[in-house]
């Protein structure tokens, strides 16, 4: 739950647009009756600007409060419903808010909600859902307090700078089989780990799923948050998953990264469950550590849009200057063959080099000698190829 006190200076009284344009309709006929002796506009000038004038009493200055958010699940998947509870309480003079409104901000757009303030003591009292319709963050807040007139001409309003953000992760198909490079057995898993190999690597925030045994409670004490202590295993099997966030040719670029992140999320989810040492990045540059839990990729995949500036043989050069690892994946929707015969470049560092092309219409990649290629049109189709590969071979 988040919560903030808002601003000491707001709260001040103002005509909306329709106060405003009630005000200047007002004042042209009190101005057309005085110039031409038509009482009857004089006294209809006159009423509408006292009633703008009224309503400024009644709404008066709305006093500061305490506003607060709850979200019941901050981690989703396309097609779910994220709950989210309002709340507020007031901590000063001024007339009570009759409204809470917050802003929502996601792929489908930005809108904005308003909620009546409950007057029950219960906490839930006052809430709404927000459809999660497809791969991305939603981003919810401010909260506002609002109080107006029952003709709309004049409101009152104090922000607050109570946000918080939904992850809407992708979905994914379960692979039971992972391409291991340096070594193998006929199960397709591997063990190399060796006492002693766990080591320290940073501090990064506390998300969902990470062990409580590994919070670090000085930097929580320091940040305000909860933080953990990030290890890896050198010794471990080593996945890189390369998420392509390019713009596409096929026109619905959105929808195409959407697959690609469902094909990447369903590789690090396989990577993580295998516990192998996975690495999610992005052609545009970001990249972000499993630490032995899914919910980081996810969320990194959540994050993703697309990126017209992202350019693949950067990307290609960075994964050239980086400590290699045993497997790596390429997962993309706008692959060009000369593009993927740079990719096969890497085997010098990479024993294992897999290529996905989610080619929904167009020429697939080719086959080439040290890269395993898969075409499919979306990522059920590859999840199916995905398991008849004899990945031990």
């Amino acid at each position: 739950m988040s919560g903030a006190a808002d601003p000491a200076g707001g709260g001040a009284v103002r005509p909306t647009v329709r106060g405003w344009l009630v005000v200047a309709g007002g004042a042209v006929l009190l101005l057309s009756g005085a110039l031409f002796g038509y009482r009857e506009l004089v006294v209809l000038g006159g009423s509408a600007c006292a009633v703008v004038l009224l309503a400024l009493v009644l709404v008066g200055r709305l006093q500061a409060v305490n506003a607060w958010r709850r979200v019941a699940v901050s981690r989703v998947s396309p097609g779910d419903e994220v709950e989210v509870f309002l709340g507020a309480s007031g901590n000063g003079r001024g007339r009570p808010a009759h409204l809470l409104a917050d802003h929502v901000r996601g792929p489908s757009g930005a809108s904005l909600v308003e909620l009546p303030v409950g007057r029950s003591a219960a906490p839930d009292a006052t809430g709404y859902r927000v459809p999660a319709q497809r791969r991305g963050v939603l981003d919810l807040g401010p909260i506002e307090s609002r109080r107006r007139d029952p003709l709309g001409l004049v409101t009152a309003r104090r922000g607050s700078d109570t946000t918080e953000r939904v992850w809407v992760h992708p979905r994914w198909e379960a692979l039971h089989a992972m391409p291991v490079g340096r070594s193998d057995d006929p199960q397709g898993g591997y063990d190399g780990g060796r006492t002693g190999s766990v080591s320290f690597h940073a501090l990064r925030e506390y998300v969902p799923g990470d062990d409580v045994r590994h919070i670090h409670w000085r930097s929580t004490a320091r940040h305000g948050r909860l933080m953990v202590r990030e290890h890896v295993d050198a010794s471990h099997v080593r996945l890189t998953v390369v998420a392509d966030d390019r713009a596409g040719e096929t026109g619905d670029d959105l929808g195409a990264l959407d697959e690609v992140a469902s094909v990447a999320a369903a590789v690090c989810a396989a990577a993580v469950e295998g516990r192998w040492s996975c690495e999610l990045r992005l052609v545009s540059g970001r990249s972000r550590e499993s630490t032995g839990t899914l919910a980081p990729l996810l969320d990194l995949l959540a994050e993703a849009e697309v990126d017209t500036r992202a350019h693949l043989p950067d990307e290609l050069w960075r994964l050239r200057k980086r400590p290699s690892g045993d497997t790596l994946v390429l997962v993309s929707a706008s692959l060009s063959e000369s593009e993927a015969r740079g990719f096969g470049q890497l085997a010098d560092l990479y024993p294992r080099l897999v290529l996905v092309s989610l080619c929904r219409s167009g020429t697939p990649i080719g086959a080439f000698p040290g890269v395993t290629v898969l075409n499919a049109s979306d990522a059920q189709d590859l999840a199916s190829q995905w398991g008849r590969q004899r990945w031990s071979s």
